[in-house]
């Protein structure tokens, strides 16, 4: 009895001293875990933080006395993601550029194709208000970098035809480093239509080429505009990204938003070898596009628009 008293009597001692000690040690753990990320965080204030990844993917086919027939072809596509973030203090400065151009080429007489083309250029000032609000500025530029042509061999669009160049002041909302949220009540748009002969020499001082009036080069809108953007990690060699922007012109037809959904998903095999999928959801209203009424009959009007690409390639990191 004797040694069991004694026993228990250590166990009360010890073991809540034991405890403790844990407590410490895990406090004294989240305390250098803290300090460690204030010093990241502190060593980045003021710094360039940029990355850039380079995709180029080939596909390319030979026949030859083929019996079940076709036609050799070859096509590619080359894409360009980049971003430029800098930080100091209550001041964030968010950049990225996204360039892609593909094209194919069937070797059955007719001419090379064109299968994507792009410039984006995002770029984004921010003031930290409070923890994830910031008072922010946001431009924005799309174009493409030449022509395009419809299954009639008639151009339909060009280099800054159109073009697009977008200022906004409002407030972005950023809990982390996965999800932003951009808010303008006030956004001034410049559409931009530089070659003339996509209004195919009407006289018509009414019609419009992507919300241009025929005779102008420029149209000025005002509106309200949203930009949303999700990036994370699912797994170890898989990562999705999505965005979308919202736009309502305020001086015509606000009714009428235009959209624009981007998802983008990277499947790494290795440092130099990936495979990508991306999709491209659009509506603008002051696009017109080839459809067929109730009838039969074809005219041109607003419709959703949709690009799919799945890519197999080389990737390089910037």
């Amino acid at each position: 009895m004797k040694s069991l008293f004694t026993f228990l009597l250590a166990s009360a001692v010890v073991l809540p001293a034991m405890s403790q000690n844990d407590i410490d040690a895990k406090a004294r753990e989240a305390a250098a875990a803290a300090a460690a990320a204030r010093h990241t965080a502190d060593s980045l204030d003021g710094k360039w933080i940029r990355s850039g990844v380079f995709n180029i993917n080939m596909t390319q086919v030979n026949l030859t006395n083929w019996a079940a027939g076709g036609f050799s072809s070859v096509s590619g596509i080359a894409m360009f993601n980049g971003t430029a973030n800098w930080k100091l203090g209550r001041k964030a400065w968010d950049n990225s550029l996204v360039l892609a151009f593909g094209g194919q080429h069937v070797h059955n007489g007719s001419d090379p194709q064109k299968t994507d083309d792009r410039i984006e250029l995002n770029s984004k000032y921010g003031y930290e208000l409070t923890k994830a609000w910031y008072l922010a500025s946001v431009f924005q530029f799309k174009s493409q970098f030449t022509e395009g042509f419809d299954a009639n061999g008639t151009r339909i669009s060009n280099l800054l035809a159109p073009g697009y160049a977008l200022l906004g002041l409002g407030f972005d909302y950023k809990p982390n480093d996965k999800f932003t949220a951009f808010i303008s009540p006030a956004t001034a748009r410049l559409v931009i239509v530089t070659d003339e002969t996509l209004w195919g020499g009407s006289v018509d001082p009414e019609l419009r080429v992507y919300g241009v009036k025929n005779g102008n080069t420029t149209e000025l809108e005002v509106g309200g505009y949203i930009r949303a953007q999700y990036q994370t990690e699912l797994a170890k060699n898989i990562t999705f990204l999505t965005r979308g922007d919202l736009f309502s012109n305020y001086l015509r037809n606000p009714g009428n938003i235009d959209v624009t959904w981007e998802t983008l998903w990277t499947f790494k095999v290795n440092d130099w070898f990936a495979a990508t999928l991306n999709t491209v959801l659009l509506y603008d209203h002051d696009t017109n596009l080839p459809k067929v009424d109730d009838q039969n009959i074809p005219y041109a009007g607003p419709a959703t628009q949709f690009k799919q690409t799945l890519g197999i390639g080389l990737t390089f990191k910037l």
